[in-house]
């Protein structure tokens, strides 16, 4: 373990739920089984996932499904939910369909942040109580918010039926929308990494602070043991100045360069605003409650450049579909 200022410090555990090597197993055969009399939908990538994988790409390629763009962190309190949320916001503001996947499986709380008190979240779905459409909830700033995604990581206990139901709810899902924002939670443990490397952009947040900046580079560093090379990009929160956002930006590309092998690239930063705390005790995002605020316009930024990075449905990586891709990882994690 090399030391290069503090950045190759590894994080400990999130201490979030991880899968058992029964529920991997399980996983693996999600949509494996067959329907019993009813004639499999060829749009449906559940069946797509039961066929060869040369039809199931030429399916999956016949559906346009929607981005996905994971925000994560290293490590708790550098603003990550606070930027899904607003980012969400932002890009319903473009005119983009957009769904906020809270898949914080510990401290879900982008409910909380909208002023919203859901009555139902995906565990309802799980269950069979609520379908997907019951349990979201239209979010201040006109994106959909599914509240509390702790739900997904029980796909493997549940009955085939039921899974089947949910799987082609959420694939439904992926095509009536164009982006998926997904909030994982906080830190390195299995789930969070899961959720981060099913999604065709993964945005890792930090601030400045050197404790943070280590905890960034721990998430970047098991997301590429995980095989993930591209769609990295690194946002500096909290920033004094746009010049020290490009500095950590700098010293934390420099080093994944070295011993990782990787480039991470650098989407911009959020300036310390407070305007940012006065919309939380609002529990407004601040593009609603202050849309000219210093953090509010570079948010807007922010969205504008991670719209380039990638055009839903332009790569086989993209048409693939984050549910799909999350599946495999969790089965495979």
């Amino acid at each position: 373990m090399h030391d290069v200022s503090g950045i190759e410090r590894f994080p400990g555990s999130s201490g979030e739920a991880t899968l058992s090597s029964d529920q991997a197993e399980r996983l693996r055969r999600l949509v494996a089984a067959p329907r019993s009399t009813q004639q499999p939908d060829p749009m449906s990538t559940a069946h797509a996932m039961s066929v060869s994988p040369e039809k199931a790409r030429e399916r999956v390629r016949s559906v346009r499904l929607a981005r996905a763009i994971a925000v994560s962190s290293g490590k708790g309190g550098v603003g990550k939910t606070n930027l899904a949320v607003n980012l969400a916001v932002s890009y319903a503001q473009m005119g983009q369909r957009v769904v906020l996947l809270d898949a914080d499986l510990g401290l879900a709380n982008a409910d909380v942040l909208c002023g919203i008190t859901p009555r139902a979240t995906l565990e309802d779905v799980v269950t069979g109580d609520r379908t997907l459409e019951e349990v979201m909830v239209h979010a201040p700033g006109g994106f959909r918010l599914v509240p509390g995604a702790s739900g997904v990581s029980r796909l493997a206990d549940m009955g085939q039926l039921q899974r089947r139901s949910v799987l082609e709810q959420l694939m439904a899902l992926e095509r009536t929308t164009d982006l998926v924002i997904v909030d994982t939670g906080a830190g390195i443990g299995a789930n969070s990494m899961a959720f981060a490397a099913a999604a065709h952009t993964i945005v890792v947040a930090t601030t400045p602070e050197p404790t943070a900046i280590a905890d960034a580079y721990g998430a970047i560093k098991t997301l590429a043991a995980r095989g993930v090379r591209d769609g990295l990009q690194l946002v500096v929160n909290m920033a004094m100045s746009e010049d020290e956002g490009r500095a950590v930006h700098a010293r934390m590309d420099r080093v994944a360069r070295a011993f990782l092998s990787m480039r991470v690239d650098y989407a911009g930063s959020i300036p310390h605003d407070t305007a940012v705390p006065m919309a939380v005790r609002r529990r407004e995002p601040v593009l609603v409650g202050a849309p000219q605020a210093p953090a509010s316009r570079a948010i807007r930024q922010l969205s504008r450049v991670l719209a380039g990075e990638g055009v839903p449905g332009g790569t086989e990586s993209q048409r693939a579909g984050f549910l799909t891709r999350l599946v495999g990882f969790l089965a495979h994690r």
